[in-house]
């Protein structure tokens, strides 16, 4: 058969490839996938898991992914720039310097954002983007917005305001009166200006949520905020390492994942307890909208704050709630508290703390449980000090190679890094290659 009728086989074939991957699959058309569509006073109106109906949809198979199809209003989600918290701060136009706090905002990642003041801290205000312009290349938004909860001069109106963001990445308040813009942005010039930043020290923060909780009261507060000046520049949707600092120590976890297409986010921190990351959880992993969340904490809960198994099980499940909140789906790994030399006197209690959480795991959706607890010990029981450095406490490279290989297992058995699908494209073209070979 000469080289014409060779590609005319290859033509045919490709079209039947494409005819069959092309075939729409088939859903039901109930409303049927987990989760609930907002209430119309939900602080979170519209978030990533809601396909408004306004785009079109009749059901929730209409929508892609894990979206539902719900009947709310379509509204705008945070610029990346903007997600997080930030210290609202006066600035000494003449002295060049941040003057004092004023309050603080958290940014959500779809279109609610919070203020609190410190004038009046625990009066959370609740607002919500209408809609977001960019107006230049200077990073300059006009920004709509309408306040659910705050300020009678705010509140059931739409407002007007002009934000800036600066090389050091602070957001610049533009000149405004009760909530009314200027044509266009005005640099307020005045002696003590205001802008979001998260480049002064000593800010005071609470959860937005809970403004009894103090969020910046923690001997970790200054690892959190090289956390938050980071979040410009770090990607979303990527697999993050979250937790202790058997999590902060972990340095090779570039190289040790070197296969995966992802980038790795290292957020471990201190010595935090399971029931700190809980507490930090929006502040520092909500931003970064991880694609695979992998936890280990609890074992200074138990070492440090004398916790026992059953308030840490407690934690856990209120941890668990938290994320699941903000991301119904995503896969979740929790390593198991590891039995460090130096805390052997804890053991049966990590043991236990270890059960109960596994025992939960196994009734949890899309959340893995990654035992590394054994391969931690000599055949009698008692930690392999060959795998810790000089503190008997944090491991060395042989140490973090048992929870590479322990992750790995998990990501492989879970589908989560396949490598089926490139293998699939080279086999693919390995037999086009020999049909032309064979044809030819």
């Amino acid at each position: 058969m000469n080289t014409i009728s060779a590609l005319a086989a290859l033509l045919f074939l490709l079209l039947i490839i494409g005819s069959i991957e092309g075939k729409p699959r088939q859903h039901r058309d109930t409303s049927d996938k987990e989760g609930a569509c907002p209430s119309s006073n939900s602080m979170f109106r519209c978030g990533r898991f809601v396909c408004p109906t306004v785009s079109g949809c009749k059901s929730d198979y209409d929508c892609p992914g894990a979206q539902k199809c719900c009947h709310v209003e379509l509204y705008p989600s945070t610029p990346i720039a903007f997600r997080g918290l930030w210290c609202i701060n006066e600035w000494d136009n003449s002295q060049q310097n941040y003057s004092r706090q004023l309050g603080q905002a958290f940014f959500y990642n779809n279109e609610t954002f919070t203020l609190n003041f410190l004038d009046n801290i625990q009066n959370t205000w609740i607002n919500h983007f209408i809609s977001i312009n960019k107006t230049d290349n200077q990073n300059t938004y006009q920004i709509f917005t309408d306040t659910s909860k705050g300020s009678s001069v705010y509140v059931n109106r739409t407002s007007c305001f002009w934000r800036r963001q600066i090389s050091n990445n602070d957001i610049l308040w533009g000149q405004q009166s009760n909530g009314t813009c200027t044509q266009t942005f005005e640099i307020d010039n005045s002696n003590e200006s205001i802008r979001y930043t998260r480049n002064a020290l000593d800010c005071h923060y609470v959860d937005d949520e809970n403004t009894n909780e103090i969020l910046s009261n923690t001997p970790f507060e200054n690892e959190l905020l090289q956390f938050d000046q980071s979040l410009s520049n770090t990607k979303q949707n990527q697999i993050v390492f979250y937790g202790s600092s058997s999590i902060r120590f972990w340095s090779t976890l570039e190289n040790d994942f070197s296969h995966i297409p992802l980038d790795k986010i290292n957020r471990g921190y201190g010595g935090s307890t399971l029931k700190q990351c809980w507490q930090q959880f929006k502040r520092i992993i909500l931003p970064l909208e991880p694609r695979i969340l992998i936890l280990y904490a609890g074992e200074n809960d138990i070492a440090d704050e004398g916790e026992t198994a059953i308030n840490i099980q407690l934690n856990f499940r209120e941890f668990i709630s938290t994320i699941r909140r903000f991301f119904p789906l995503i896969p979740i790994a929790y390593i198991s508290i590891k039995p460090s030399p130096s805390r052997f006197d804890k053991i049966n209690e990590m043991n236990r703390t270890n059960h109960l959480i596994r025992e939960d795991i196994q009734h949890m959706k899309n959340i893995h449980y990654i035992d590394i607890f054994n391969d931690l010990l000599t055949s009698n029981g008692t930690p392999r000090s060959e795998l810790f450095i000089s503190d008997n406490l944090h491991m060395n490279e042989n140490g973090y190679a048992i929870w590479t290989r322990a992750v790995n297992n998990y990501l492989h058995m879970n589908g989560l890094i396949s490598s089926s699908a490139i293998h699939c494209e080279i086999s693919f073209f390995i037999f086009i290659f020999n049909l032309l070979a064979f044809f030819i």
